[in-house]
């Protein structure tokens, strides 16, 4: 029994193709990943924040920057298209912080840090939204925020009233 030859062509066309898929996979760089660069979670004045709402609140989670699309959704019973329809006012919103029970991570509430850039009427609309899941939003001022018993305080009043 002969083994049967593989025509020089044929072995050509083979590496090639080879090289080709190669280049495809790994020669086409998309020449805006250059630009990327990465960037702090938070500013300093929201780091500085993030402390003193964990040493205020030491028997809860404290997680920052979370997407509302993470925490909340649309009624399952709702048709695909309905549902998409919700989300896409609220799914591309993050929460400054979230606070969570720490064995359940249920959201208890959000926590929102507002500088000059916030809106009153767009806060009241995106407060609307996390309300209807069931979030308490609390408001705090960039520019005088309030000491960690305030915040204890504060979120303990809030929290109770939840319950």
């Amino acid at each position: 029994m002969t083994i049967p030859r593989i025509p020089a062509e044929f072995a050509v066309f083979a590496a090639l193709a080879a090289l080709l898929v190669l280049w495809l996979l790994f020669g086409r760089r998309k020449p805006w990943l250059a630009h990327i660069r990465p960037k702090p979670l938070l500013t300093d004045n929201e780091l500085e924040f993030f402390n003193r709402l964990t040493r205020a609140l030491p028997h809860y989670y404290v997680f920052p920057q979370v997407s509302l699309g993470a925490i909340m959704d649309a009624n399952p019973d709702l048709s695909a298209k309905q549902r998409w329809i919700i989300r896409s006012h609220f799914d591309r919103k993050v929460a400054d912080f979230i606070i969570c029970e720490p064995r359940t991570l249920k959201v208890l509430a959000i926590i929102e840090l507002d500088d000059r850039t916030h809106d009153a009427r767009r806060d009241r609309e995106r407060d609307a939204i996390t309300q209807a899941a069931g979030i308490r939003t609390l408001r705090y001022s960039s520019r005088e925020k309030p000491s960690t018993a305030e915040i204890a305080r504060t979120f303990k009043r809030a929290y109770a009233a939840l319950r």
